[in-house]
């Protein structure tokens, strides 16, 4: 009998048809956003799934949701652990959890809430069309961790016997450049802090760690976030190497290789980044204009933010 997969994660994890219904969806089929990801076996889940001759119980992405906030559907909800059932109540065998890019863009659910996303739970709170978050406030750090300990707790309650694989955070890269993209301090916290409490936390709760940051390489991605075709064909490469212990296909990442070379605290006030207020955005264009017409096998000029 095939292992029974369920998926919770964000937009980067959705698919149309496939995810919970009413959850909201980012890849819709119709390639609108010129992914190249049109059918649901293009995604990583599946990919993965497949790896494992699995088959997949539920997907219960969000599109845009962070791990902590208060209610749905944050993935510390309680409503969102139950949508890891199937629809007769079955119970997965294995749990695939990427999520937390959401976090780290906002610095914090409050920003998230304020801002007026639609992917945050509503509360009494009225949104504040003049607020514009900057660097994340005092304590962000450990709202996520508690929230992403919380979660851990919601998905073992309704899956005590499940395998629960919890994945790092990866940085994208927009497709086309050949060198990084990723703003690593956007808010002035260190994406590799959220890594810290990832793996702290899945520790913490008996949980697996799928460290796919630890292969310190990019994913492509149309927007720096979501990935393309190649980009999920290569965090399904990461996911399955992290799991299994065996190295991912080399190929898949030629001309891939991180890079963190800005001595920024943040990127708020930066010119070279392309959004850090109420749409937040995880690029860097400070690498753009001098790298995107070089070759790959000349090496790239260091170049840092100012």
């Amino acid at each position: 009998m095939k292992k029974l997969f369920s998926v919770f994660g964000d937009s980067i994890s959705t698919f149309e048809g496939v995810t919970t219904p009413g959850n909201r969806v980012y890849y819709d089929g119709a390639d609108t956003n010129a992914t190249g990801v049109v059918r649901a076996e293009d995604t990583w889940w599946a990919r993965v799934v497949d790896s494992f001759d699995g088959a997949v119980l539920t997907n219960a992405s969000f599109s845009g949701s962070m791990v902590s906030g208060e209610g749905f559907p944050a993935g510390c909800s309680q409503e969102r652990a139950q949508q890891l059932l199937g629809p007769q109540g079955e119970e997965p065998d294995v749990v695939l959890v990427f999520i937390g890019i959401n976090d780290y863009g906002w610095g914090g659910a409050q920003a998230q809430l304020l801002c007026g996303s639609e992917a945050a739970p509503r509360g009494p709170e009225p949104l504040d069309p003049t607020f514009v978050p900057g660097v994340a406030p005092e304590g962000a750090l450990d709202e996520f961790a508690q929230a992403y300990g919380t979660m851990l707790k919601n998905i073992r309650a309704v899956a005590p016997n499940a395998e629960i694989w919890c994945m790092t955070l990866l940085p994208g890269r927009v497709a086309g450049r050949h060198a990084s993209t990723m703003c690593y301090r956007l808010r002035g916290i260190p994406l590799e802090s959220y890594n810290q409490a990832i793996r702290h936390e899945a520790h913490a709760h008996g949980c697996e760690v799928a460290d796919v940051a630890s292969f310190a390489v990019d994913y492509e991605a149309t927007d720096g976030t979501h990935p393309t075709m190649l980009g999920m064909r290569q965090i399904a490469a990461l996911a399955h190497a992290a799991m299994t212990g065996h190295a991912p296909d080399s190929a898949l990442f030629e001309d891939f290789a991180s890079e963190d070379a800005c001595p920024r605290p943040d990127c708020i006030g930066c010119n070279h980044a392309r959004s850090t207020g109420s749409k937040w955005s995880c690029v860097c264009e400070a690498w753009l204009s001098r790298r995107s017409s070089l070759s790959r096998c000349e090496p790239p000029p260091v170049r840092a933010c100012s």
